[in-house]
């Protein structure tokens, strides 16, 4: 049995091929991946804001869209209603499909509040998508120019979340993107899966590069959406009203990112599993025609784990008994890893999300497993992607 030493000399090229690379991972990972997942940028409210005057801030058009979800609907408006909001603001239900019980809430509290109104998507609409019909509908009914979009799911923590995403209209902004998270969801793949995809869309739109927000967490002028012509650019399309439709009217100048804890919104499906997985296909399918550069950077930054990994396990086998390369590469687990656990530990508590720390260096280097199902499975076709191959 050779006896371990530690020394410099004698070291196979391959070692040494493996000790740069894996520095070479290494500053890729905390120079490139850290920042990107830390969500830092440009974007103008990442936390709160009080400087904001009253007197400053708009009137609002707070849209909701409800199916058949009553329940929900009362417990929503109820947080709307709630709000500390100074200035004007009505509230616009759309229902979809003419919900009997639907109606039935709003007439209810329309008679305490009389900004309370509603506007319908007929049941027998086909070959559309209904949700960008309804929000059209929503957007046209619209007394106030600056409209804020949510769903009857929607759980709204904080009675300041119309002020945190009015507060950049004020400041001249036409686009202001929240997030929304999903409450219940199991499994620890499944919740960094869900953070990583905010964390993707968010960056880009932090560096000045939006291209998507969230459906149950959004505001935009009216002006943008008449200027573009409403969703006429992907009617043929099922979905993209909170990306095809962002990627159209958002830019570096007039987007502002709210990442405040008053800011978030958690949204309760009944099968959160189910909604999350239907929510990543649209959004595959979607993304396909979307910026892809946040994406790759994080794509390989993927690689660049495994590169680190290989290196590591090949610089240690073929060094030994060797054993000074060996502390060169134990020595840097830590100075990698940590900082990266921390970062999306500290990212996924800002976005309402929470993960286990332990896990979190094999749910990085294994989320893109689950990333190619999603993609192989929007690859397939579908009629429900196409307005025009709906019955």
């Amino acid at each position: 049995m050779d006896t371990i030493y530690f020394s410099l000399d004698n070291l196979m090229p391959v070692v040494w091929a493996c000790c740069g690379a894996s520095l070479v991972a290494a500053v890729w990972l905390l120079a490139v991946y850290r920042p990107l997942i830390a969500l830092k940028g440009k974007g103008e409210r990442q936390g709160a804001d009080g400087d904001v005057a009253d007197a400053d801030l708009p009137p609002l058009s707070v849209i909701v869209h409800a199916f058949d979800n009553p329940e929900s609907l009362a417990v929503l408006l109820g947080s709307v209603f709630s709000q500390d909001y100074p200035a004007p603001v009505e509230v616009i239900v759309v229902n979809d499909g003419s919900s009997e019980d639907v109606t039935d809430v709003v007439n209810r509290l329309a008679v305490e509040h009389r900004n309370l109104y509603q506007t319908f998507v007929p049941d027998e609409a086909h070959n559309l998508s209904r949700k960008k019909l309804g929000v059209s509908l929503g957007i046209k009914a619209a007394r106030n120019e600056c409209v804020v979009l949510t769903c009857a799911e929607s759980r709204i923590a904080s009675n300041r979340w119309l002020r945190e995403m009015a507060a950049p209209f004020s400041r001249g902004k036409g686009v202001v993107l929240g997030f929304a998270s999903l409450k219940g969801l199991r499994g620890a793949m499944t919740r960094f899966d869900e953070a990583l995809v905010g964390v993707k869309w968010l960056s880009a739109a932090l560096r000045g590069k939006p291209y998507r927000g969230t459906g149950y967490n959004i505001a935009y002028r009216r002006s943008l959406f008449f200027d573009a012509k409403g969703f006429s650019r992907s009617l043929n399309f099922s979905h993209g009203d909170d990306d095809l439709f962002i990627h159209q009217i958002a830019n570096g100048e007039n987007t502002a990112v709210v990442l405040s804890a008053d800011s978030l919104v958690e949204v309760e499906f009944f099968d959160p599993s189910k909604s999350f997985r239907e929510l990543r296909l649209r959004h595959s399918f979607t993304g396909r025609f979307l910026p892809k550069a946040t994406g790759r950077l994080l794509g390989f930054s993927t690689v660049m784990m495994w590169v680190w990994l290989a290196a590591t396990v090949a610089g240690c086998v073929f060094s030994l008994p060797n054993a000074l390369p060996s502390c060169w590469f134990v020595a840097l687990i830590p100075c990698v890893w940590i900082p990266l656990v921390m970062a999306w530990r500290k990212t996924s508590a800002r976005l309402g999300i929470g993960l286990c720390a332990w896990k979190l260096p094999c749910l990085m280097m294994w989320r893109w497993v689950r990333n190619l199902r999603f993609k192989l499975a929007c690859g397939r076709p579908s009629r429900r992607n196409y307005t025009w191959l709906q019955h």
